[in-house]
Order: structure tokens, then sequence, then C-alpha cells
């Protein structure tokens, strides 16, 4: 009975050390994107970075609202080469976009053979 416990408490300090690992490889590193403006046909989106720098790609997939549960797809994974810097910076996507109410989504993708996907955001904007 005592060799049971023995287990149990050891798979549970295995199970916590490793949640410990991964909090410690993943942590201190952030990705926040502000709110994205559009103007004379730029949607510039304000990014704060907390890590080492990092060529990425920046993909835009755009929906305009036409009703409340209906949309329209009218940008379909557009992408704009990048680099993340720590600190404050702006990305720009030069698009046409007719007043409207939008959902703009923007994937931040690796450079690299596997292209993994860093992070994503979803915004909505209108143009008046």
């Amino acid at each position: 009975m005592e060799q049971k416990h023995l287990l149990i408490i050891g798979g549970v300090v295995c199970i916590v050390a490793a949640i410990a690992l991964i909090l410690i490889l993943t942590g201190g590193t952030t990705l926040t994107a502000g709110t994205s403006v559009y103007e004379n046909g730029v949607l510039t989106t304000p990014i704060h970075y907390d890590g080492e720098e990092k060529d990425v790609w920046f993909q835009y997939n755009i929906f305009r609202q036409d009703t409340l549960l209906g949309s329209t797809q009218v940008c379909e994974s557009e992408s704009v080469l990048g680099t993340l810097t720590k600190g404050d910076f702006t990305t720009d996507f030069q698009i046409d976009l007719p007043p409207g109410e939008y959902k703009v989504f923007i994937y931040v993708l690796e450079r690299d053979d596997g292209t993994r996907r860093i992070t994503g955001f979803i915004q909505n904007i209108v143009i008046a």
C-alpha cells in the first residue's frame, strides 16, 4: 500500500514538473495586436512583441459583414512579409475596401520550412 502512495506522489511530481517546464519554455514572449485602422487604402495594425527577432508572414483574410449572420470573403490569404522586433511597430496591408463592416483575421506565421502559425488575431473594423 505504501508503494502505491509513492507511485502516485511520484506521478503527481512528474506532472507538476512537466507543466512548470512548459510554462518556463513558453513564457516571457508576448505578441499582441492593437486595433487595426483603415486609412487611404492601407490597413495598419499596431503590434507589440517581447521576444527575439524573427522573420514572419502576416497573413490576412478579410470578410465583409453583409448581414448579422452572413458575410462575403473579400481577401483570402494575402500575405505581407515582416520581421518581429522587440517593442512596438506596425504592419501595413494595402487593400481597397469600400465602406462597410469587416471582420479581419490576421495570422502570424514563421517564415521557415514548417511555416508554423505563431498566433492569430480577429478584429472587427467599420469603414465609413
